[in-house]
């Protein structure tokens, strides 16, 4: 056969085949065949479910991320993000700069959680795996790991999390604070020097714009006690409020030069008493709170929290 006859019938095929009222005539005599209604029904079913499982939601996230950049954050990205329907997500060397100038960068991030729960329920829930956690800012650096779970209500993606639980261990923190200045001891700078967390043990329920501590345990040599209290967010984070008691076990090293002053701050089960309320860039300290927690009324204790060696 030479290239013309090929050609003709190629194209006389061609024409059978765009002859719609013949290709449906074949239509319905193949949906007359047994359950032919049940197995169109099921590819187009799993051409759906492959569509959404092969999605690529790493693509979400750096949008996500993208539209962050234009409300509270300056710059955000990552250099790996892998993420699926109901998989773990990844994020490898996140670096975010925020507005006020402060860095955070996370070497690794694991995030189990599903995103078809957040798309679909509009909650965060699952654990989160963070390694090499940094943050610096002027005056101040925090370096960690931490693990814990996470669950956060929102009514939208755009507000604060309506309610929630938050609960974390921190290993090895090294915290580095600028200096301290509390109104009601005339504006005395408190320089404490860097110090080792061994672990932190946080716990924590959110309810509308205010954090509540539940429990925050400090275990170390350099720094030794609790935190409890609450936290208010501010629409601007540095404007946000703080309401706690911080409980230190006197012997711990950070607090050094610094004995004979707190020795005023002491109750009878030798821990040092410092309620803090006020902004969070300059709270004062309570002083009617610090004699309400003088001997034996401390409300949240640390005696069985023992410095570690």
């Amino acid at each position: 056969m030479d290239i013309a006859g090929i050609k003709n019938l190629i194209l006389s095929n061609l024409k059978s085949f765009v002859n719609f009222s013949l290709l449906w005539s074949r239509v319905k005599e193949a949906l007359k065949l047994p359950y032919a209604k049940t197995y169109i029904a099921l590819s187009l079913f799993m051409t759906l479910v492959f569509i959404v499982v092969t999605f690529p939601y790493d693509m979400l996230i750096r949008n996500r991320l993208a539209a962050m950049e234009k409300t509270v954050l300056k710059t955000a990205h990552a250099n790996e993000i892998s993420a699926g329907l109901f998989d773990t997500i990844t994020l490898g060397n996140l670096y975010i700069l925020l507005r006020t100038g402060s860095e955070i960068s996370v070497r690794n991030a694991e995030i189990d959680l599903s995103l078809f729960r957040i798309l679909f329920a509009r909650d965060v829930k699952g654990t989160v795996q963070l390694t090499g956690f940094r943050y610096t800012s002027d005056t101040s650096q925090v370096n960690l790991n931490c693990n814990g779970n996470v669950f956060l209500d929102f009514k939208t993606f755009s507000e604060f999390p309506r309610s929630g639980s938050v609960t974390a261990i921190v290993d090895n923190a090294v915290i580095k604070l600028g200096d301290l200045k509390l109104d009601s001891l005339g504006g005395l700078p408190l320089t404490l020097p860097p110090m080792m967390i061994k672990s932190m043990k946080i716990e924590s329920e959110i309810s509308g714009r205010t954090i509540r501590l539940k429990s925050v345990r400090l275990f170390g040599n350099d720094l030794n006690g609790s935190i409890a209290g609450s936290i208010t967010i501010a629409k601007h984070f540095l404007n946000s409020r703080i309401d706690v008691v911080i409980t230190l076990n006197p012997e711990s090293v950070a607090l050094a030069d610094y004995r004979d002053f707190l020795a005023q701050f002491t109750n009878s089960s030798n821990q040092i008493v410092l309620p803090l309320k006020g902004p969070l860039l300059n709270p004062r300290l309570d002083m009617g709170r610090v004699e309400a927690a003088g001997p034996g009324s401390s409300d949240h204790p640390i005696d069985q929290i023992l410095p570690v060696p």
